[in-house]
């Protein structure tokens, strides 16, 4: 009988088990996948149904890629299925009407990013995930963290994606961001931006430069109002003014007037003021709408819409677009428009 070295029957057996461990590593994969396929198919018509037992599945399918991540450590499709383990529960967060942990999500797709072993897709992805959730928190507070945070985010998702052409219009973003926070980073990248091919991105660099000089220095600003008044900026000095370019026209104008009326009447006795800069055509329009909604400020209007004189002057891209200045006139908050009230309540605190 012929007869195996002990050490040739150990290697034998260890091959053995390797390949039963990656047929069972790849039929629970394949299950999986096939498990995903099948999500949405056959639900029922009615909505409550149909929403209860999506759910069900959802959790179930979340339970089985945790297994999966658990049970097979080192798999190459672990760090897929750690992705899908918070896609499920952003589903099923969604259908259940709640938040989902984000903080907790951030931290995992950092570390799926920063993993130098994981694929560049799979770390792409995670830097893409990630950077649209520091997008999303930022807008909501715009606090330093999350300021912090989107810019630390823009790095990750350059890194993963180098050649990505939204490059340029990324790092406008973080510039933006850190402009209440960090103005001296920012005035940095807006220097590189503003040498960028795209005019439009280019442009809208120097204009921010422009912006960020106004903390420098008080925004000279005179003209005749809508009612035929004459207007100086500089006759607020010593108060904390909001100058607001918006237009009738504008639907998230005319739906954040009754907020933008509720912070003046609240902060006005305090030393806060506004300044209206309309964009709208129609002389006969906005005193109608300023005399129905109390918005009893001044308001710049030359009918000449987009072409506004000080729309031009400022090279303003969008409405409303809000910058607040402090009571020696200089710039503290050049996008204060998400979080008004605690803005203007910040900025008449610090002056």
């Amino acid at each position: 009988m012929m007869r195996f070295p002990l050490a040739a029957l150990l290697a034998l057996g260890f091959t053995l088990d390797t390949l039963r461990a990656a047929e069972s590593e790849n039929a629970a994969w394949e299950n999986l996948q096939n498990e995903a396929a099948r999500l949405t198919a056959d639900l029922p018509e009615d909505e409550a149904a149909g929403k209860k037992l999506l759910a069900e599945r959802l959790a179930t399918q979340l339970e089985h890629f945790q297994a999966f991540v658990r049970d097979y450590p080192q798999s190459p499709n672990r760090w897929e299925a750690r992705m899908a383990v918070m896609q499920l529960n952003n589903s099923l967060a969604m259908i259940e009407d709640r938040e989902p942990d984000l903080a907790a999500q951030s931290a995992e797709l950092r570390n799926i990013a920063d993993d130098q072993e994981a694929p560049l897709n799979i770390r792409a992805d995670a830097g893409l995930v990630l950077l649209q959730i520091a997008s999303v928190d930022f807008d909501r507070t715009r606090t330093e963290k999350s300021a912090r945070d989107l810019s630390a985010a823009i790095a990750k998702f350059l890194e993963t994606h180098p050649g990505d052409p939204r490059r340029a219009a990324l790092k406008l973003t973080e510039a933006q961001a850190l402009e209440n926070f960090d103005p001296a980073a920012a005035r940095t990248i807006y220097e590189e931006v503003a040498t960028d091919e795209d005019p439009d991105i280019a442009q809208a660099a120097k204009s921010g430069l422009e912006l960020m000089a106004l903390r420098d220095q008080p925004l000279e600003l005179s003209f005749t109002t809508v009612d035929g008044k004459k207007f100086d900026l500089a006759d607020l000095r010593g108060k904390v003014v909001l100058v607001d370019f918006w237009a009738t026209w504008c639907p998230p104008c005319v739906e954040e007037a009754p907020q933008l009326v509720e912070v003046y009447e609240k902060f006005k006795d305090r030393g806060f003021e506004i300044v209206g800069i309309s964009l709208d055509n129609n002389k006969s329009a906005l005193e109608k709408f300023t005399a129905e909604y109390g918005m009893t400020w001044p308001q710049f209007f030359d009918g000449q819409g987009w072409d506004n004189e000080l729309a031009q002057r400022f090279k303003i891209q969008s409405v409303p677009t809000m910058w607040l200045f402090g009571r020696d006139g200089k710039l503290v908050d050049p996008a204060p428009r998400t979080r008004l009230e605690q803005a203007v309540a910040a900025a008449l605190d610090q002056s």
